[in-house]
């Protein structure tokens, strides 16, 4: 793969590096606002928002989690994380318990309730995955390079940061 450093090397005009349909960025901002619209039909019947789903995945994943350390893995802020996971709690998914070692730290812990939700929400990304008719070997091949520009992004977010 040909490494990029700047585009005006490839001879590219400015008013067509400039173009919004010539971003990585907006394609990105655009699909995602339509991967979560897409989702929507299918969480509705478990009265999850996109977030709230994203939350309960790790959830389903660690059984019990420090609310620091979900906050990071969903890469929320914890003042953004605070409300969602109230309403999960509300809804009866989770519980939040103070951890019994560290009683500064919180705990997010799945309930039986939660544990439930597992079982049928498991019809979500297959049903997503039936109306996308998306082939195993491009959603690998997608899932590779979105983690590899991730990445990518974390070290140039890394680098502004010193």
């Amino acid at each position: 793969m040909k490494e990029v450093s700047n585009l005006n090397q490839d001879n590219i005009n400015t008013d067509e590096l400039l173009k919004l349909d010539n971003q990585l960025c907006f394609r990105l901002y655009s699909v995602s606002r339509k991967m979560t619209k897409a989702y929507q039909p299918f969480l509705k019947k478990y009265d999850l928002t996109y977030p709230q789903y994203i939350i309960m995945l790790v959830v389903f994943e660690e059984k019990v989690i420090d609310f620091k350390d979900l906050s990071e893995r969903v890469n929320l802020k914890t003042g953004t994380l605070t409300p969602i996971l109230k309403k999960i709690e509300e809804l009866g998914y989770i519980k939040r318990i103070k951890n019994e070692e560290d009683q500064r730290k919180l705990d997010i812990v799945l309930s039986e309730k939660g544990e439930i939700l597992k079982e049928h929400i498991v019809d979500v990304p297959n049903g997503l995955a039936n109306e996308l008719r998306v082939s195993l070997d491009i959603y690998q091949s997608l899932t590779k390079q979105l983690d590899e520009l991730d990445q990518k992004l974390d070290e140039v977010i890394e680098s502004h940061e010193k």
